[in-house]
Order: C-alpha cells, then sequence, then structure tokens
C-alpha cells in the first residue's frame, strides 16, 4: 500500500494527460477494462460514492457521454444500474432533464497495475479513487476517493 501512495501524485498527473488527450471538454472515457468483473466493482464503488454525496431518492443524474467509439464501454450499462438500484433516477439521451446533476467518468489503467477513476459532479466536486490489481488480477481499492470542491464562478 505504501508504494501505491508514493506513486499516486505522479501516475495521477500522468493519467490526466492521457485522459485529457482523448476526450473532449464534456465527455466521459472508459479504458479498456482486462477483468470482466472490473465494471461491476468500479460501479459499485461510484454509486456508493455518489450516495454520500447526493440524495438518491430525488436525484436524477445525467451521464456526460462517452465518444462514439466507446459507446459499447463495459462500465456505463452496469453503473447506469447500480445507480438505479440505489435509488437514483438516470437520464437517457443527450439532453438531461431540468434540475439533473451531471457525472462525469473517466477511467484510465495504470501500467496494468491498476485503474484510476476520476470523477466531476455538476463540473463542480472532483473526486478520483485509485483501484489495484490484486494477485488474481482482480480490481480492489487503494484508498478512499478524494475529493475537491470547487468554488462557482461569479
Amino acid at each position: 500500500m505504501t508504494r501505491h501512495r508514493r506513486l499516486l501524485a505522479p501516475l495521477l498527473t500522468a493519467g490526466g494527460l492521457a485522459a485529457c488527450a482523448v476526450v473532449g471538454p464534456n465527455t466521459s472515457y472508459v479504458a479498456s477494462l482486462p477483468a470482466p468483473t472490473d465494471a461491476q466493482v468500479l460501479a459499485g464503488s461510484i454509486g456508493g460514492f455518489l450516495a454520500t454525496q447526493l440524495p438518491a431518492a430525488s436525484t436524477t443524474i445525467a451521464f456526460s457521454p462517452t465518444p462514439q467509439d466507446q459507446a459499447g464501454n463495459p462500465l456505463t450499462p452496469v453503473l447506469a444500474n447500480t445507480l438505479r438500484q440505489k435509488g437514483f433516477a438516470v437520464a437517457e439521451g443527450s439532453a438531461p432533464p431540468a434540475g439533473a446533476h451531471t457525472l462525469r467518468y473517466w477511467v484510465t489503467p495504470l501500467d496494468g497495475s491498476g485503474e484510476l477513476v476520476r470523477l466531476t459532479i455538476d463540473g463542480r466536486k472532483d473526486a478520483s479513487r485509485l483501484f489495484v490489481r490484486t494477485a488474481a488480477g482482480g480490481l480492489q481499492s487503494g484508498g478512499p476517493f478524494t475529493v475537491i470542491q470547487r468554488e462557482a464562478s461569479p
């Protein structure tokens, strides 16, 4: 675990630079996930985090879309189902309904040792969490979500 903490800052920077080159300003991104259970692990963690940030029973989540070449990524449908199971409404289509909270998500690999998940809620709150690969190849949390709240611009 200590090794991962020492590497976290450079990896966050590298992961951020890699994703910025691939996606536009209002899109999500999901790298190829190597293990079949990765989407379930990541979606469960994201859903659990969102449940601590927003009231599920009265919240609609609108995903920032992934690029067209990622339309079939394994995470998005699992994440939508996970959020619905937690009581959130999930907006369908390209135009989010009034009052919906927007969720932008990026999942980027970390040199085969895991995945970095980054979230932006409503363009104002950012959260990141490192997931590491176990000896069996599965994912597990490498720590809690780290959250940064941006102030609204005047």
